[in-house]
């Protein structure tokens, strides 16, 4: 995607799954080669990375503008001076040592015929990771396209109803977890108090870290030994700016309430031992998420989960999560009050935990690809 960066500082989850299961195809025996924007942060040291560029329309002249806007009516493209941005990603391409056998599309509904054009032999695989929406003619991708392979059930289901591809043209590669990097603390079944819960992902209301810190404040008040760690940044990348966001000054005050340490934005090699510190990771999101790396990354870590029962999330805590209504106030109190009051039952959930996350790898997941590729 022009926005996304291959880099463990400024990457997102697509980032992260494109790092992971390109390591297992290496491992495998593939040549992998990853056409990513820079933004001046390291990038991955994962197969060859191919500088591609991405322009915003105010970098350009008014003519080159005028006429981007105008190309860009005409093929439906879903980005500003996207025709430039495909023109660099062709340009990276052709510039490869070997012509590519398969080219992997990332939340691109657009890209496929074009590159079709370019590489007519090659296996074109468009991967959603999300609720991708298009103004481009859905008809030529998917006559350009391969496979179509999505992180969730959920996303499957969403994209046949919303742009009619047919369902056997879909592979389900749930996302998966680094078992090395995210593992459990020595102790993690201790009896020591207080129970440590944690937020950790982009502050934003969509994703409920208020709900996590009204949560905590409650039952911090009626006298239960429970601390709130909350990390993550205002935007995709970085702090942004905390006195100029309404949300943020909300959740301040909550945060506060619930006497939570708040770290800000953490960079991804951090993470994992931050998670591991903590017993209970809470992700409340209030709308449909795609999938949820969060989850395997706490479960992997030794932590129970508390999830929302939206979107993908079901399918990534698998029987080992508990699942609730983050509108249902009492009910996400009830379970957190559960987990700190009754040890076994946390240390029973650590333990479903693990068991889920030992069999999503993501070697696992790229097993699925692998699979899917040699039928093509």
């Amino acid at each position: 995607m022009p926005i996304e960066f291959f880099s463990p500082i400024s990457g997102g989850a697509i980032a992260t799954v494109i790092r992971h299961t390109a390591a297992e195809f290496l491992q495998s025996g593939h040549q992998v080669s990853v056409l990513t924007t820079l933004d001046g942060n390291p990038t991955y040291s994962v197969g060859t990375v191919v500088k591609i560029e991405y322009k915003k329309s105010e970098e350009f002249a008014v003519l080159p503008r005028v006429l981007s806007r105008i190309r860009g009516k005409l093929n439906g493209f879903d980005w500003p001076c996207f025709d430039y941005f495909l023109r660099s990603v062709v340009w990276g391409v052709r510039s490869l040592r070997t012509e590519p056998e398969v080219i992997i599309i990332y939340n691109d509904l657009a890209s496929s015929e074009f590159l079709r054009r370019v590489i007519p032999r090659a296996k074109i695989i468009v991967w959603l990771h999300n609720e991708c929406r298009t103004r481009h003619n859905i008809d030529r991708t998917i006559q350009a396209t391969d496979l179509f392979v999505v992180n969730s059930g959920y996303i499957r289901e969403w994209t046949i109803a919303t742009h009619g591809i047919p369902r056997n043209r879909f592979v389900v590669a749930l996302n998966g977890v680094d078992l090395k990097a995210f593992r459990p603390r020595d102790a993690y079944r201790s009896e020591k108090l207080p129970v440590k819960v944690l937020f950790i992902g982009r502050i934003d209301p969509n994703k409920g870290p208020d709900i996590v810190a009204d949560a905590v404040a409650t039952l911090r008040r009626e006298g239960l030994q429970v601390s709130l760690t909350v990390a993550g940044g205002l935007w995709f990348y970085g702090n942004g700016d905390p006195s100029s966001n309404p949300y943020f000054r909300t959740l301040r005050t909550k945060m506060d309430s619930a006497e939570a340490d708040y770290l800000g934005h953490v960079d991804r090699h951090a993470i994992p031992q931050i998670v591991r510190m903590h017993d209970v990771v809470c992700v409340l999101s209030r709308t449909n998420e795609p999938f949820g790396l969060v989850v395997l990354e706490a479960m992997a870590s030794g932590c129970a989960v508390i999830a929302s029962r939206r979107g993908g999330l079901p399918e990534a805590c698998g029987d080992a999560g508990i699942l609730v209504d983050e509108r249902d106030f009492r009910t996400v109190c009830d379970k957190l009050r559960s987990l700190v009051q009754e040890r076994n039952q946390l240390n029973d959930r650590k333990e479903e935990s693990l068991a889920r996350a030992a069999v999503q790898s993501w070697s696992e997941c790229a097993k699925v690809l692998e699979t899917a590729i040699k039928k093509l």
